[in-house]
C-alpha cells in the first residue's frame, strides 16, 4: 500500500514537471482555440445568414414585451397629470376663499354676514386660521405631486428613446443582412461564371467569418447603448411642513398668498 502511493505520487510530481517545464497548458489553450476556430469557419455563409434571420426576427419579442409597461406607464401619468390639475384648482379656490375672509375682517368687525345668515368675527378668524394650516398642507402635496410628475415623465421620455433605438437597430439590421446576403448570392454567381480552377471555400469561410463578426460587434453595441440610456434618479419625495405652533395673523395670511 505504501509503495503504490510513493509510486503515485512520483507520477503525479512527474507529470507537474512536465506541464511546467514544457508550456503544456498553453499548447493545449492554443490548440483548442485554433480547432474551435476552424470549426466555425467550416459553417457556410446562408447558414449564417440563416441564423442571422432568425435573430433578428426575435427582436420583435423584445419590442413587444418592452410595449406593454410602458404603456402602463404612461396610464400612470396621465392619471397623475388629472390629479394635479384638480388639485390646482381645489387650491386656487381655496385661497380666493381665504383671501376673501381676511378682507372681511379688515377694521376689526364684530360680525360678518354671509348668505343671509351672522357669523362672528371670531369664529371666521378661527375658520381663517383652520382654511389656512389647510391650505398650506394641501400646497405642499401638491408641490411634491408636481415633482412627482416631472421625474415620471423623465423616466417615460428615456424608456421610450430606448425603445426607439431598439426598433431603428433591429431596422437597420435588417437593412445590412439584406445587403450581405446579396452580396453572397453575387461571389456564388461570380464564382459558377468563373473559368478559373479554385474552390469557393475559402470565400465562404471568409463571408461567413465577417458575417459573423459585424452581426457579433452590432449586437455588442446595442447592449452598450441599451445599459447607458439615461435614467431618472432625482425623484425627491417631499413631505408637508409640520404645522407652525404660533397661530398666524391675518397680515401674514395675505403675504404668504402674496396678496397686497
Amino acid at each position: 500500500m505504501f509503495r503504490k502511493t510513493v509510486v503515485g505520487l512520483v507520477v503525479v510530481a512527474g507529470l507537474m514537471f512536465f506541464i511546467k517545464k514544457t508550456s503544456f497548458l498553453s499548447y493545449a489553450g492554443t490548440l483548442w482555440s485554433q480547432a474551435t476556430r476552424e470549426a466555425e469557419e467550416q459553417v457556410p455563409t446562408k447558414f449564417e445568414i440563416e441564423r442571422a434571420r432568425r435573430e433578428i426576427a426575435a427582436m420583435d419579442g423584445d419590442i413587444s414585451g418592452a410595449l406593454r409597461p410602458i404603456a402602463e406607464y404612461m396610464a400612470a401619468i396621465n392619471r397623475l397629470k388629472k390629479d394635479v390639475k384638480t388639485a390646482r384648482a381645489a387650491l386656487t379656490e381655496q385661497k380666493a376663499s381665504i383671501l376673501a375672509m381676511t378682507r372681511d375682517l379688515d377694521g376689526n368687525p364684530t360680525v360678518l354676514v354671509y348668505a343671509g345668515e351672522e357669523f362672528s368675527a371670531e369664529r371666521v378668524r378661527r375658520k381663517l386660521q383652520g382654511d389656512f394650516e389647510s391650505y398650506k398642507r394641501c400646497e405642499a402635496h401638491l408641490k411634491s405631486q408636481e415633482k412627482l410628475l416631472e421625474a415620471k415623465e423623465r423616466s417615460l421620455t428615456a424608456s421610450r428613446e430606448q425603445l426607439s433605438k431598439l426598433v431603428a437597430k433591429k431596422r437597420d439590421y435588417e437593412v445590412r443582412l439584406a445587403q450581405l446576403e446579396a452580396d453572397e448570392e453575387t461571389l456564388q454567381t461570380a464564382r459558377i461564371g468563373s473559368k478559373l480552377p479554385f474552390t469557393d471555400n475559402r470565400s465562404t469561410e471568409i463571408e461567413a467569418a465577417l458575417g459573423k463578426i459585424e452581426n457579433r460587434l452590432e449586437v455588442q453595441r446595442a447592449e452598450i447603448e441599451l445599459a447607458n440610456g439615461p435614467q431618472a434618479h432625482d425623484f425627491i419625495p417631499v413631505q408637508a411642513r409640520n404645522r407652525p405652533g404660533a397661530v398666524a395673523s391675518v397680515e401674514e395670511i395675505r403675504q404668504h398668498l402674496g396678496a397686497n
